[in-house]
């Protein structure tokens, strides 16, 4: 394909799907504002504390340890540069015979920051919050900070920050009548879980300040908030604010606070969704542009809501930008658990690459999908799945380790406003990055045979102020124009493995008389583009 001319339609990933009709879109970007300089740490995935402990999840031995080569060169292959540890099992949750799970030891924690420094990773770690009433430890605030003090000193330079505690907001985390979990985070008004918030706060500060006097120099990000919605707002749903801008509000000035952090599951449980109506949802253009929490038809009549991206960010995360915190999303997926054939297969990377770019131009400090194991959601997986009586091995990415990759190649520089023309209205998202050298435009086709609207896209980008010398691209897709439901994918042509690296190709463009790129973008597609601007 390479030196083929796009207004002649050569042979190949472009040429147009004969049974799809082409629909004209131009994309004409203003190269002269640059608006948010995406952070190199982007691009992350969430773990549970427990994957930090050996013999867990059917690993034999250590799933973070310098030694799983698998694992470190589908990190660097897919190009994650942060991930989060902590999910429900820092604060107790998978019970145990000893009633909470296990607390990392130092050697587990080698292992993690050994591995973290052969990957090239930085790490936001969490401690314990929640004092468990059943199994109390009067001294765990004094534990947490000989864990901290222990990374600080040992492993800074792969460090991100530290968190304690997971999704306080949730309303099984609070003590009321009745229900006692931890006596020192309590609702004030029983069965609204806003009314927690002063007491979680006060927790909070409690074990920072123990932990600050064994560390003085440690930053914190949080709060690792759950509900996006206004159910857990403070002090109530009608008048208050989320716990994420309350928390960040109430440390702004305090000098320890690194980052807020929030957690979006798009819908929750997808209780009896098909796969087909998982990849509908998924794709539709709603989940984008819907300003209010929806709902979506699910199998026999059922229902799923959702929280549409507008929404969570005016409602929860707007507020941080305005104020200058920096914010990331620790623990995002399209729905809790996921759906077998949907949250795995491709269009779960068509999904993710469009999420990470719509949050990065609305000023996202990173994306920690989280990966549970092993569930639908999950971006890296070990073969087979479950794991055999052997223990975990032959580690692999789904497609969206792919959409993951595809990000990190478009995303060097500044957010930059593209407005589209889409006269036809088809189900299509476009975002530019860039520098003064280099301008990547990611075009993402979603339209696709379930929803009856596959149409390949005939799209003109006029990179208004932005001189090219030289131009290429790269295509994201599972080898099936329209069909969605495939379990497959392919980069620039090339596969992400787990024992070579990734070598996918660019294919060189050229420009039409008039200065401008234009190529067609097939149906459940995606393309990067990268303009250069030479000498």
């Amino acid at each position: 394909m390479k030196g083929c001319f796009l207004n002649l339609l050569c042979a190949g990933l472009f040429l147009a799907s004969a049974a799809f009709a082409q629909a004209p879109v131009q994309l004409t970007i203003n190269t002269a504002v640059r608006d948010y300089a995406i952070p190199a740490e982007f691009i992350g995935l969430g773990f549970e504390t427990k994957s930090v402990v050996p013999n867990m999840y059917g690993v034999h031995g250590y799933f973070f340890t310098s030694a799983n080569t698998q694992l470190i060169t589908l990190f660097r292959n897919i190009g994650i540069k942060e991930i989060r540890v902590g999910g429900g099992t820092v604060d107790g949750s998978g019970k145990t015979e000893h009633c909470i799970t296990p607390i990392p030891t130092y050697k587990d924690i080698d292992h993690l920051f050994e591995f973290a420094q052969a990957a090239g990773i930085k790490v936001i770690y969490s401690v314990r919050l929640l004092n468990l009433a059943a199994c109390p430890n009067p001294h765990l605030a004094e534990d947490d900070a000989k864990i901290v003090r222990y990374i600080w000193d040992k492993y800074r330079a792969n460090l991100d920050s530290f968190s304690i505690g997971n999704e306080p907001d949730v309303s099984g985390y609070h003590s009321r009548p009745g229900h006692i979990v931890d006596p020192a985070i309590y609702e004030t008004m029983p069965n609204v879980p806003g009314s927690a918030y002063p007491s979680y706060f006060a927790d909070w500060r409690h074990f920072a300040e123990i932990i600050r006097k064994a560390v003085p120099e440690a930053k914190f990000s949080g709060p690792d908030t759950a509900v996006s919605s206004t159910s857990s707002f403070t002090p109530d749903p009608a008048h208050g604010v989320s716990w994420t801008v309350q928390f960040s509000k109430d440390l702004n000035d305090s000098g320890i606070l690194s980052e807020a952090l929030q957690h979006h599951y798009v819908w929750g449980r997808p209780d009896r969704t098909t796969v087909q109506e998982a990849i509908d949802d998924m794709l539709s253009n709603a989940w984008d542009d819907d300003t209010s929490i929806g709902a979506q038809p699910a199998h026999d009549g059922g229902e799923a809501e959702f929280h549409p991206y507008p929404f969570v960010y005016t409602r929860v995360l707007a507020p941080l930008v305005s104020l200058g915190i920096p914010y990331r999303m620790t623990e995002a997926n399209d729905c809790l658990h996921g759906v077998t054939g949907a949250s795995d297969g491709f269009a779960a990377a068509l999904w993710a690459l469009d999420y990470m770019h719509w949050w990065a131009a609305h000023h996202m400090s990173g994306v920690n999908f989280h990966n549970n194991p092993w569930i639908p959601t999950d971006t890296i997986v070990p073969a087979p799945n479950p794991c055999n009586s052997s223990g975990c091995g032959n580690y692999r990415t789904t497609p969206k380790g792919y959409a993951m990759r595809a990000f990190a190649l478009g995303s060097h520089g500044f957010t930059e406003p593209v407005a589209i023309s889409n006269p036809r209205g088809i189900n299509l998202t476009a975002y530019a990055v860039g520098t003064s050298r280099d301008l990547y435009v990611t075009i993402i086709n979603k339209t696709h045979n379930s929803t009856r609207d596959a149409t390949d896209a005939a799209v003109t980008i006029d990179a208004d102020g932005f001189k090219g010398a030289s131009a290429s691209y790269i295509v994201l897709t599972d080898g099936e124009p329209g069909n969605a439901a495939r379990m497959t994918a392919t980069l620039g042509g090339d596969t992400i493995r787990n024992n070579a690296p990734w070598h996918g190709e660019w294919t060189p463009l050229q420009r039409t008389r008039n200065g401008r790129l234009t190529l067609v973008v097939q149906s459940t597609t995606a393309v990067v583009v990268k303009i250069h601007a030479g000498k």
